[in-house]
């Protein structure tokens, strides 16, 4: 393929009719007529050599071929992007929209100073907060479907960037009134209570088993949620116990009957850090972005 000899706008229109899995709404996010969209995929198919969109009920699917491309194109479109946008970012007159992958835990703790600082400094910047709960790096980042990740990580795949934002303590809570917890919280009861656990996996273990299993203990997990702020209104409701962030724990301690006691055992703290891809490293408005985070982050 000569890409000298090719029109780029098309792959302008790959990027949008790949985001958008319509004909229609990828030439609204365009700009361009329907017809002139239509005319863009015929001439993509002979460019590529593949269907690279084929017709359902629900719309235009992406052939293998075509979601072979999509990661490519996008990144090459957003580092062109970059390379012909303006040198400075200038918060105070943007209208960008960022997109931004947190759990529930960090939308609980830094979004609302973020979206406060966002309000002050720059009140034309958008944000977009898309569910992610896994310990692990998305893949949204690499495809530039996301800007940054927020939260628990492990480790970070080749080719992306991260830095520590904060550490998280934990605390133990039950409701008040609890049956066998009275104003101590001693480690054969709490190895001996049923436990409340977030994960997104039916077998994950957690740093709260690996520290019982040192000290010859062991818990049972009778619940399995998928977000940190389900986890305070179901400990008041039952006799569970649970360990959870501190940064949780006590807010909702004061609006819920519930009890916070120092873990009865040593457990390592978390800690919370921001994720991004290399591609977007030197971008200003990137850049400007991580340093809010940061520094929001600092004050906590």
């Amino acid at each position: 393929m000569n890409i000298t000899a090719t029109n780029l706008n098309l792959f302008v229109a790959f990027d949008a009719l790949i985001a958008h899995g319509s004909v229609s709404l990828a030439a609204q996010h365009v700009g361009v007529t329907q017809s002139a969209m239509s005319n863009s995929l015929r001439n993509l198919r002979g460019v590529l050599g593949d269907p690279l969109f084929l017709r359902t009920s629900r719309g235009i699917v992406p052939t293998p071929r075509a979601r072979e491309l999509a990661g490519p194109i996008r990144e090459a479109m957003r580092l062109l992007a970059r390379a012909l946008g303006p040198v400075a970012f200038e918060p105070a007159a943007s209208t960008r929209t960022f997109t931004l992958l947190a759990s529930d835990y960090v939308e609980f703790v830094l979004l609302p100073r973020l979206v406060g600082e966002l309000g002050n400094r720059a009140p034309g910047v958008r944000l977009r907060v898309l569910p992610w709960g896994l310990q692990q790096v998305p893949e949204q980042l690499a495809r530039g479907d996301a800007d940054l990740m927020l939260g628990f990580y492990d480790r970070v795949p080749a080719h992306h960037r991260e830095q520590l934002l904060f550490e998280e303590r934990y605390a133990c809570i039950v409701r008040k009134g609890h049956p066998v917890v009275r104003k101590r919280l001693t480690l054969s009861a709490y190895a001996a209570l049923g436990h409340i656990m977030v994960s997104q996996s039916a077998e994950a273990t957690s740093g709260i088993d690996r520290a019982l299993a040192a000290v010859g203990r062991s818990r049972e997990v009778r619940l399995r949620v998928s977000h940190f702020l389900n986890v305070p209104p179901l400990v008041a409701s039952t006799d569970l116990v649970a360990a959870l962030s501190r940064r949780v724990a006590e807010p909702f301690a004061r609006m819920l009957p519930l009890q916070v006691f120092e873990p009865p055992l040593r457990l390592r703290p978390g800690r919370i850090g921001m994720v991004w891809h290399d591609s977007l490293h030197d971008d200003p408005a990137q850049r400007w972005l991580r340093a809010t985070v940061a520094e929001l982050s600092a004050r906590l």
